[in-house]
């Protein structure tokens, strides 16, 4: 138990530090946690209202729902790649787990992700999407992308030691990602083929699902949210193990 208990506080205290670091230093501080995704916000709602018009209604309020979530995984994922190269110092301590190292930036940036909730609550409210009871649904749907995010984190963080080409490769792949999952664009106006993306692309389904608890304000089907926690969890557990496997030569090869 007393274990445990340093592992929480070394935890607590590292997503503090981590969280306080990112806006050391700047004249907005963490106002830029919010600043941030509102711009690209203002970006991709004018280029797909006014230069490439898809025509879908409150655009917003539809692109801020699925961008938030987007953002917290792609920011996770693409910084896993110097979790541990960046970190080597800390992780040569007797009794220090390099793995929590992609818990803490994973709660990390889920602050800065609620930081910013407020502000897109305001958004829908503007377009006239007040919110609803299946805003139940919104830590389970955390709790989802946060094991798939861990999971992934894992997998890229302790490759990306053993071979520095991993880190270009997420680049590439989160680039392409990010038009394979509907952050901007509904799945149901898809090409047909599409659906076959939407179940190879995990995060396809929690982008739709968090869409469809803010925007629509629906409870999301149960069969997407099971399929949604067996793959995350899947995923998690599949990091996990090639965490452990590796994790012998982490510490001198980082």
């Amino acid at each position: 138990m007393q274990k445990l208990v340093r592992h929480l506080d070394l935890v607590r205290h590292l997503v503090r530090r981590d969280f306080l670091l990112n806006y050391r230093r700047s004249a907005l501080g963490i106002f830029w946690s919010l600043l941030l995704p509102l711009f690209q916000l203002l970006v991709l709602a004018f280029v797909f209202q006014y230069i490439v018009p898809l025509g879908i209604e409150a655009y917003p309020a539809f692109l801020f729902s699925a961008l938030l979530p987007w953002m917290w995984f792609s920011t996770c994922v693409n910084g896993a790649t110097g979790l541990f190269i960046a970190n080597r110092d800390l992780m040569r301590r007797p009794s220090f787990a390099p793995g929590i190292l992609v818990l803490v930036s994973a709660l990390s940036n889920l602050v800065t992700y609620l930081c910013a909730v407020p502000v897109l609550i305001a958004v829908l409210v503007w377009f006239g999407r007040p919110l609803t009871s299946a805003m139940a649904a919104f830590p389970l749907l955390l709790a989802i992308e946060g094991l798939l995010i861990v999971g992934l984190g894992l997998i890229v963080a302790t490759l990306n030691v053993l071979y520095r080409d991993v880190q270009y490769v997420v680049s590439v792949a989160l680039m392409l990602l990010f038009y394979l999952t509907p952050v901007f664009y509904s799945g149901d106006t898809a090409v047909p083929g599409y659906a076959i993306v939407a179940v190879i692309n995990p995060l396809a389904l929690i982008i739709e699902s968090y869409r469809d608890i803010f925007f629509d304000g629906v409870a999301p089907p149960v069969g997407r949210l099971a399929l949604s926690m067996v793959t995350s969890i899947a995923v998690c557990g599949i990091g996990y193990w090639v965490y452990r496997s590796l994790e012998p030569d982490l510490v001198d090869v980082a």
